[in-house]
């Protein structure tokens, strides 16, 4: 791993080490119960963790240039993966969703590879266009026609969440590519439009933003979740009530070592282990932005400051729509905490991406100001 920005470097692993000591503590009840063994969640996510550092140092090694030539056989690879989802027999339901693979006893959630493989396509479409985006055609059209059929197969199953980070990831790196507002205010306008339209038109989202906006109103029921994401938060104070020690993971609080996690981190580390939390990420996307802009003051290199930043915004985005639905701030929408919700497709792709992100960080470690 030499030449890689070493600061980055240490962030991902500080989160991942994190994570899994959050994962333990806040699945070993809930896995002694389910499972008969306390240690099953947490074996698995070091099994995961371990998988995706391997998957890191590869792609570490992989110069940054091939995933530009790879870009629509990935978009390929993850239209397939969504189309296969929808299979009966193969696609795995659970919470009356349909986001899984489940092949030879393992489950994989086809949608975090599918965001990876969507920000390098987009990253080499606007790359490509660069001398055409003051035309709304190459700007955006050859954006987003392409991504429709993934819009459509990730909306099926559904995927609403995945679709609005995807959504809102391509929109800033087309404002970081140059792509003129007067695009991008009816791009941006359309894109609200269009999610508040599916968010009305289905009945459980609209059953998830009356929770949000009065949780109180079915307290057992769809405000369950929150409102006890609430006590624990509350509970836990400035310092927490130490770890190991919260109460909401004990069946209290639904998906509490996965979406939940952050409510546990509040309980058991208080405002202080939640504020250490927020650091980490604001310094991870910082970072990540720093490297990215290099490739592009330095080396004059759009691809390089597209992919990276797309990476770090993909991460970055995701944490905090995460945290703002465990703070209340928005309704629930099925994301992950990157790095510390448990989760194998999840950690396994985003350290896969991190990966491609420290090869962008050696490409201009050294070059001149």
């Amino acid at each position: 791993m030499s030449g890689v920005d070493p600061v980055l470097l240490i962030l991902t692993a500080g989160l991942v080490i994190f994570g899994l000591i959050m994962v333990y503590s806040s699945s070993f009840i809930f896995a002694q119960e389910r499972t008969g063994d306390g240690f099953a969640f947490i074996k698995k996510q070091l099994a995961f963790a371990a998988m995706g550092g391997l998957l890191l140092s590869v792609s570490a090694q992989v110069p940054y240039e091939n995933w530009k030539k790879w870009a629509y056989p990935l978009l390929g690879t993850a239209v397939l993966s969504l189309l296969l989802v929808l299979i009966p027999g193969l696609g795995a339901r659970t919470g009356g969703a349909q986001r899984w693979i489940r092949l030879l006893g393992f489950q994989f959630q086809p949608g975090e590879w599918t965001k990876f493989a969507c920000m390098v396509f987009v990253a080499r479409q606007l790359t490509l266009k660069q001398d055409k985006l003051s035309r709304f055609v190459p700007a955006v059209l050859s954006v987003f026609v392409l991504l429709l059929p993934v819009f459509v197969l990730l909306l099926l199953q559904p995927d609403f969440g995945s679709t609005a980070v995807i959504v809102m990831v391509a929109f800033l790196l087309m404002f970081l590519a140059g792509v003129p507002m007067r695009f991008l205010g009816p791009v941006l306008a359309g894109g609200l439009g269009a999610g508040m339209l599916l968010a009305l038109g289905s009945a459980y989202r609209r059953a998830r933003i009356m929770a949000f906006l009065d949780p109180w109103s079915d307290p057992g029921g769809r405000g369950f979740q929150i409102i006890q994401s609430f006590v624990g938060l509350h509970s836990g104070g400035i310092s927490g009530v130490g770890l190991g020690n919260g109460k909401e993971k004990l069946f209290f609080l639904p998906e509490a070592h996965n979406d939940f996690i952050f409510s546990v981190v509040g309980e058991e580390l208080g405002f202080i282990g939640l504020c250490a939390v927020v650091l980490g990420f604001v310094l991870l996307i910082y970072r990540g932005l720093v490297i990215s802009w290099q490739a592009w003051e330095r080396r004059g290199d759009l691809f390089a400051m597209l992919l990276g930043s797309g990476i770090t915004l993909l991460l970055g985005v995701q944490a905090f729509l995460n945290m703002a639905v465990v703070l209340g701030l928005i309704p629930t929408k099925g994301l992950a905490l990157p790095f510390i919700s448990y989760g194998g497709s999840a950690l396994v792709i985003d350290l896969f991406a991190m990966g491609v992100l420290l090869n962008i960080s050696r490409s201009t470690a050294g070059k001149g100001e």
